[in-house]
């Protein structure tokens, strides 16, 4: 039964539209509503992609896609003036375990704190006439197992059992809080347990659709008794849909399925049909038991009576055909496309290398205009606002300048400190400060030019860790960047989205570019026949994206791991590409080899933790691999 609608929304706001549910829902909607216009935001966690949305909705003149937190006030109330807003319905919530059970701090800032300030901002707005709330059945806590257990009302006491169900609680509190005080316009929903198109690859439909293709074995947690509703996407569409035109303000709306089934029989549900549309003979699933992880509760059991006689809805798509949809769609190939990257001081060298990698990737950036240090820090901050990015690179950085194309020019008096802080240590701090307020990725390029070989590190010894502090103070510039290596430490905090990483003598394949290691060796007569750590570009720089698109934090050493003489570099080279280039070692029982490491920050970086996340070729193999490509070319 269809009922009429008693609200019509016109101009709608979705928040996580790029996510699971929500771009799924922006997928129902823009067709089920063909004369409003909405703007998705969204800041692209980890399960988000902005291609989730249908490319037909993409192309929509009724579509437009906004890249920003909730919490960024100067942009959120930019979208609802210019766009004239009248309806926002709400999804972006982190939902991911890595966060909610190891993180429990961050999942509070994301789906607590940060949507306070959500609901702060819609009231400052003062026009919107219709908020939908996702909320979750978990927030009811865990159901029995028995055939006569009732399914949880909306009244129903709640009893989180896990960190994100207990962050949804908050959300719920202060939506009613909001209400009570400010008067605005909300109706919650809960919903159950979803499957469909656009799942994240770590939950358990596609991760069993994975397996299922490569006929390996299923890992079950604990029993594998653990029952779950199984309602499908589209019919949670529809029921938000009917929240939003027929919802009651004030009242809560639970919209789920009264259809169980185990994770155990999913798995064979779900092999059962990728074997058919692979168009191969059915093999039963091979099951494999692990411990059972923390806050599995048993069962997620609720009653959508409400839902039904209040707002003439119920799920409609039968288990089978929803999981026909969502195999279907999982088999497809896809591009993606999960940040929008801000880069400052992408005209230099390295920045510009970077930009290749990104063109390459056919990852969206822009290159700031604002400079920090030059323009204010409200400019600047004003600028980051409004962007539309996920994340930010700083390469920002002094290493020469007018007269002096090395680092000596940083020597000097007060003008040439000034410098030295400006640019390669305030401009790193206050952005990294800046994104943590706005709520966008951060990462910073510094340098590994703060250690140096000693005695606890000597040569082909122990290498410097990511925990390190640094050892080399014999310039201006690496004592500067020491202090910033040092001030991003706190930025590193359990779940903050901050990547430092360490890069050394940066060499690229661009012979044409002067300050290239590479472009400059290949031309000495001589060269120091020590290993050093290098950071190969190429490779470092996709590595580095790798970890920015996984949101990762943290310290680490960015450079290819064993150490290589730039005598040893300069040798490959000749061997592959150019006979004629003739360099002549200088050892290290040298008086001058000596000297240049008394007063250089040679040094060997580890890359234990590099290999574990993101690993890259060691330097010698792949300069090998690099020059070849070169002389093919």
């Amino acid at each position: 039964m269809t009922t009429p609608p008693t609200y019509t929304p016109k101009n709608v706001v979705i928040t996580g539209g790029c996510g699971f549910i929500g771009s799924n829902f922006v997928n129902y909607i823009h067709d089920a509503w063909p004369t409003c216009n909405f703007v998705n935001i969204d800041k692209l966690i980890l399960n988000s992609d902005t291609q989730n949305v249908n490319e037909s909705v993409r192309q929509s003149a009724r579509y437009k896609l906004v890249l920003t937190d909730i919490k960024n006030e100067a942009a959120i109330l930019n979208v609802f003036e210019e766009n004239e807003i009248d309806t926002v319905i709400h999804f972006a919530a982190d939902c991911t375990s890595t966060r909610c059970y190891n993180e429990t701090a961050e999942a509070v800032q994301n789906n607590v704190l940060s949507f306070i300030q959500f609901l702060d901002t819609v009231r400052k707005y003062g026009r919107i006439q219709r908020f939908v709330h996702i909320s979750t059945d978990e927030v009811y806590g865990d159901s029995d197992l028995s055939a006569d257990e009732q399914g949880k009302v909306e009244h129903s006491r709640l009893l989180p059992g896990n960190p994100y169900a207990a962050t949804k609680i908050a959300g719920e509190a202060y939506v009613r809080a909001y209400q009570r005080q400010y008067n605005l316009p909300i109706v919650t929903a809960r919903m159950n347990n979803i499957y469909g198109p656009n799942q994240w690859d770590v939950k358990v439909v596609p991760r069993f659709i994975e397996i299922a293709k490569a006929r390996g074995e299923y890992t079950i947690q604990g029993t594998g008794k653990q029952l779950r509703s199984w309602l499908f996407v589209d019919d949670a569409s529809a029921g938000l849909k009917a929240v939003t035109e027929n919802g009651r303000l004030q009242e809560i709306y639970n919209l789920g399925t009264y259809y169980e089934k185990n994770v155990a029989d999913l798995a064979k549900t779900i092999q059962k049909e990728v074997d058919r549309q692979l168009g191969r003979a059915h093999e039963p699933p091979r099951y494999k038991s692990i411990p059972d992880r923390p806050y599995n509760d048993l069962r997620y059991f609720i009653s959508i009576e409400k839902a039904q006689n209040e707002l003439g809805w119920a799920p409609s798509t039968s288990f089978d055909d929803g999981m026909r949809i969502t195999v279907a769609s999982a088999l497809k190939e896809r591009t993606h496309v999960k940040m929008h990257v801000a880069i400052y001081g992408g005209k230099g060298y390295v920045g510009q290398e970077l930009q290749h990698v990104l063109k390459a990737r056919e990852i969206p950036y822009v290159l700031a205009e604002k400079k920090v240090g030059f323009d204010s820090d409200e400019e600047v901050e004003k600028e980051l606002a409004l962007l539309g990015v996920t994340h930010v690179i700083c390469v920002t950085g002094r290493t020469h300048g007018p007269g002096c194309n090395t680092i000596e020019y940083l020597e000097g008096g007060a003008d040439k400190v000034f410098i030295n802080v400006r640019d390669n240590m305030y401009s790193a701090t206050i952005l990294a400060h800046m994104c943590r307020k706005i709520g966008l990725h951060y990462t910073y390029i510094g340098t590994g030019y703060m250690f140096a070989y000693d005695k606890e590190h000597p040569i082909g010894g122990d290498e410097f860790k990511e925990e390190d502090e640094p050892t080399f103070f014999g310039s201006a510039y690496s004592v500067v960047k020491g202090f910033t290596d040092r001030q991003m430490n706190y930025f590193n905090q359990n779940g903050w989205e901050n990547l430092n990483v360490r890069i050394t003598l940066p060499l690229s394949l661009d012979l044409e570019q002067p300050r290239n290691l590479l472009s400059k060796i290949i031309k000495y007569k001589e060269l120091f026949d020590i290993p050093v750590s290098l950071t190969i570009l190429p490779d470092c720089m996709n590595a580095m994206c790798n970890l920015m698109e996984q949101r990762t934090g943290g310290t680490l050493n960015l450079v290819n791991p064993e150490p290589i003489s730039l005598y040893e570099v300069v040798k490959i080279y000749k061997e592959i590409v150019d006979d004629a280039v003739n360099p002549t070692p200088i050892g290290v029982e040298t008086e001058r080899a000596q000297q240049l490491l008394a007063t250089k920050g040679n040094c060997a970086l580890d890359t234990q933790k590099l290999q574990r996340i993101a690993p890259v070729l060691s330097a010698k193999e792949s300069l090998i691999k690099h020059f070849n490509e070169m002389v093919a070319k």
